[in-house]
């Protein structure tokens, strides 16, 4: 085969190479080469990248080089570059006798360019944008990586230039491939933001990380809150290209308005998502629970944050939470029951009578079986029926209806009660209470939780009498039984401040349930006996135990003391 003169593109991409350190192409450049069928450049080209200690990766890259340079000379680089295959690979087998039909056309498929030589070429000011897109579309390069891109943008002379540079790359078929970076840029460019572009194009951030959704939604919350506007506005920009987050980004903003501790800006968002019939992700439901809520021992009162009053706390995320649920959206059961114990433990009765009332009418509302206009007295074991309803629907009724209840089961009916005595009441200015659907006449305040539970039971809550009475016998076995220490506080206090008699509670506890009466005597008990009732076997086998204990440990200080005493003597 006749041997021409080797190809101006050859000199360019030569050139190139000559400008730039560490590139290991041997095996694209050699392999595209002889595929154009350009084999003098391929020759020379070889020895010109072993010069530069760019050698072959393997012996395959080399082998279409030496069957050429065996079949069309010239003899003495033949020679050569049989000694070098030897030396470089000397476990592999002559090439003639190894591969005798490999065709000088084989060779791997156009790969994208290494992205930090390719960084490297567009970083070199001494090559022309145009002699770089000549070299690597002769060398069939097929894609540059967001590095490259990056420093081909750097180069270039705003947004225009940069979209005539993209166009010259597409022309020459090299893709920008599908990045963050050459997304955003190629937007940028085109609706010609240069502020925002140019945050880009400089920006010290790694290509890579453009790609983490975590690492930018963290970048995005700590600029916002130091205001430091132009960081953010690109941060957003990018968030904007990542499609996960950008059909979400409603999202994000209130994630970062919780963070921030902008309780108004979420609550207004959260409004207009509901608005339009949109609701926050699951995402974002669990992480306003864990950033607002201060963590609670279970049994124990919510600690006081040292930013916000608890109440707050609580009343952010219940308001939330409803207006999530309005959504269609589930809302765990216990997310529900720790909101009304927040509530309780921390006498905010208002708050929690309406959050009380809020779950109720909505659970049922979603249960069309539910009649709310009666008042459901119903047996300790009873349980709501439900009509016969198609598929889906039948379905959601059960589901809400059982979820109503497992938010106000046994335990939370009693603790109801419990909450609405946790009432100081002066003994100079006796407090009265008159909620509306009760009988004539003011009641004892304290009586506020039974009354709560019979509006719940108006909306669909199944009531759980025997909880409820035993509730209120214990609540009047504080304030009127036998003399016995308490361990709380208040209910010391109560019992000491107490300016009504056990008659007129026991009365408006019944006047507040309806009938048939709540509290009744039965068996000729008389009222004391009813609201200080007999310990019972277990409760006398476990105070016996405890006194047990105690005398032990009495006796166990005594024989250390005794024996203190000797070895002391």
């Amino acid at each position: 085969m006749k041997r021409g003169a080797l190809s101006p593109g050859f000199w360019a991409f030569r050139s190139i190479c000559s400008t730039t350190d560490g590139h290991q192409i041997y095996g694209r450049v050699i392999s595209a080469l002889l595929r154009h069928g350009l084999f003098e450049d391929a020759l020379s080209m070889h020895k010109f990248l072993i010069q530069r200690d760019d050698h072959p990766q393997d012996y395959e890259e080399l082998q279409p080089l030496l069957i050429y340079a065996k079949e069309n000379g010239p003899w003495t680089f033949s020679e050569k570059l049989h000694s070098y295959a030897a030396n470089r690979f000397p476990e592999q087998s002559e090439p003639a006798e190894e591969s005798p039909g490999v065709s000088v056309e084989a060779g791997p498929e156009d790969k994208p360019l290494k992205d930090d030589f390719g960084a490297r070429l567009f970083a070199t000011g001494a090559l022309a944008f145009e002699t770089i897109v000549s070299g690597l579309q002769m060398f069939g390069v097929s894609a540059i990586g967001p590095h490259s891109l990056r420093e081909m943008a750097v180069r270039a002379h705003g947004s225009q230039d940069i979209l005539e540079k993209l166009r010259q790359l597409q022309n020459a078929g090299i893709s920008l491939g599908d990045s963050v970076f050459a997304r955003l840029l190629r937007r940028l460019a085109t609706e010609n933001r240069e502020i925002l572009l140019s945050d880009l194009i400089h920006s010290d951030q790694h290509p890579d990380v453009l790609e983490d959704a975590h690492v930018q939604e963290s970048l995005l919350i700590s600029s916002y809150m130091a205001r430091e506007w132009r960081l953010y506005h690109l941060t957003l920009a990018v968030l904007g290209e990542i499609p996960d987050v950008r059909s979400d980004l409603p999202s994000l903003h209130f994630r970062k308005y919780i963070t921030a501790g902008e309780w108004s800006q979420a609550l207004k968002l959260v409004d207009e998502l509901t608005l339009r019939g949109q609701t926050l992700s699951q995402e974002s439901i669990d992480f306003l629970v864990a950033q607002v809520l201060t963590p609670r021992k279970p049994g124990a009162r919510p600690p006081q944050s040292t930013d916000f009053p608890s109440d707050q706390e609580v009343t952010l995320v219940s308001r939330i939470l409803q207006r999530v649920a309005s959504t269609g959206v589930s809302i765990p059961t216990d997310l529900w029951v720790e909101i009304l114990k927040r509530y309780g433990m921390t006498n905010h009765w208002d708050e929690l009578h309406d959050c009380c009332l809020w779950l109720a009418r909505h659970y049922s509302c979603r249960s069309p079986h539910v009649d709310t206009a009666r008042v459901p007295m119903l047996p300790e074991k009873s349980h709501a029926g439900v009509h016969a309803g198609s598929g889906v629907h039948a379905g959601s009724r059960v589901q809400s209806i059982r979820q109503l209840q497992d938010i106000f089961d046994r335990h939370m009916q009693a603790a109801i009660v419990a909450w609405g005595f946790r009432m100081r009441i002066s003994t100079q200015s006796k407090k009265t209470y008159n909620p509306s659907g009760t009988p004539e006449g003011d009641l004892v305040p304290w009586v506020r939780g039974v009354v709560l539970l019979r509006e719940l039971g108006e909306n669909g809550v199944e009531l759980r009498p025997g909880w409820i009475l035993r509730a209120c016998r214990q609540r009047l076995a504080v304030l009127y039984g036998g003399p016995r220490h308490s361990g709380r506080r208040m209910n010391r206090m109560l019992r000491r401040e107490n300016p009504y008699s056990v008659e007129r509670v026991v009365s408006d506890l019944n006047r507040a349930w309806g009938e048939p009466a709540l509290i009744q005597h039965r068996g000729g008990k008389s009222l004391q006996e009813l609201v200080n009732p007999p310990l019972s076997n277990v409760s006398l086998h476990r105070t016996h135990r405890t006194m047990l204990n105690h005398a032990r440990y009495l006796r166990d200080i005594v024989y250390e003391y005794i024996r203190l005493e000797k070895q002391s003597s």
